[in-house]
């Protein structure tokens, strides 16, 4: 099974094993620096049947087989490398069911089994590390992917990620902090740095810090992509009294070079803007966000509310006309949007 120790970017923790089925990718040594005597396999005839009707249900994705097969061979599991093998694929059945902490034990018995190659060995150590992280057991995640970092002399970028993840969330986020921005300073173009940092300050609620850090870069032309921009104008309207006015030049600039896609979340922001615009007594800037957010969205919404400041300003037509879009495209309040049509 190959190692599936990478961020995952929405929540900063470790992601599900993956057990590959290409087989160069399997026979490729992972771990050359690794000083550890790889065990000879040994597997009876009976062994062997029983390991692979166990991997024939976990390629099928029948997780719950899996296990129930592994739970009856172990007590069976004759050599070192059968009993491995069996709760290296229980493992990552468990953790492919969200079971973390049944994932945890599997994993910990591959690694005392002690009967796997060094690919299998330390992937599930690095799995090991995952199961801990999505468990929230942080400390103990950190320790187990020291002594992994320390046995197989890895210089893969992944792992180094992973550790300044884990020391993040274990309180000490200054250290993840000041290691990411060391490695934007090198390379501004580093997106792994860049999104760790990112969840690192949200982790923090350090939106002050975030907020200067997305600002410069967006200055520096090196916020290219919607992911990017999406994590700055959010930055900026969770401030919307002091900022909107810039997150509008945002939105604006974007969608006019047509990297923000003009769909529902797009929409939405402008929403937020145009509510932060009329708050300030701006009804036409607000309107006039309403109705970019109008021609974006699959609901009546952002119509209804146009509709609203159409009538405040006494244009009963163009009120009736926007609260006519907003049902025509359905919308949360249709009694609201009736009321216009009187």
């Amino acid at each position: 099974m190959r190692s599936a120790a990478a961020q995952d970017q929405d929540n900063n923790k470790t992601a599900r094993p993956d057990h590959r089925k290409d087989k160069a990718v399997q026979d490729a040594v992972r771990y050359p620096l690794a000083t550890r005597k790889e065990p000879k396999p040994k597997v009876s005839d009976e062994g062997g049947k029983q390991l692979s009707e166990i991997s024939k249900a976990f390629a099928a994705q029948d997780f719950s087989k899996t296990r129930s097969l592994a739970d009856d061979f172990l007590p069976k599991a004759s050599t070192p490398y059968e009993k491995s093998l069996a709760y290296e694929i229980a493992g990552s059945a468990a953790f492919s069911q969200k079971d973390f902490a049944s994932a945890t034990t599997d994993f910990q018995e591959v690694i005392t089994a002690n009967g796997l190659d060094n690919n299998g060995h330390y992937d599930s150590m690095s799995n090991l590390v995952a199961s801990l992280s999505n468990s929230g057991k942080y400390p103990e995640a950190l320790k187990v992917l020291d002594q992994f970092l320390a046995e197989t002399k890895t210089t893969d970028k992944q792992y180094a990620d992973m550790r300044l993840s884990l020391l993040a969330h274990t309180g000490n986020a200054g250290d993840a902090v000041a290691a990411y921005k060391q490695r934007l300073a090198k390379d501004p173009n580093d997106r792994a740095a860049l999104q760790n940092l990112l969840a690192t300050y949200q982790q923090g609620n350090n939106n002050a810090e975030m907020l200067a850090l997305l600002r410069d870069r967006y200055k520096q032309n090196l916020l290219t992509t919607p992911e990017d921009l999406r994590y700055y104008y959010i930055a900026l309207l969770q401030n919307s009294g002091t900022n909107w006015k810039e997150a509008q030049e945002v939105l604006d600039s974007a969608v006019a070079k047509g990297t923000l896609p003009k769909n529902d979340q797009t929409a939405t922001a402008y929403s937020v803007v145009a509510q932060s615009a009329f708050a300030q007594d701006q009804w036409n800037i607000a309107l006039a966000d309403y109705a970019k957010a109008a021609s974006m969205s699959t609901t009546g919404d952002a119509d209804l509310n146009r509709a609203r400041i159409l009538a405040g300003q006494g244009k009963k037509a163009d009120a009736k006309a926007a609260a006519q879009e907003a049902l025509k495209k359905g919308v949360k309040d249709p009694a609201a949007a009736q009321r216009f049509l009187k």
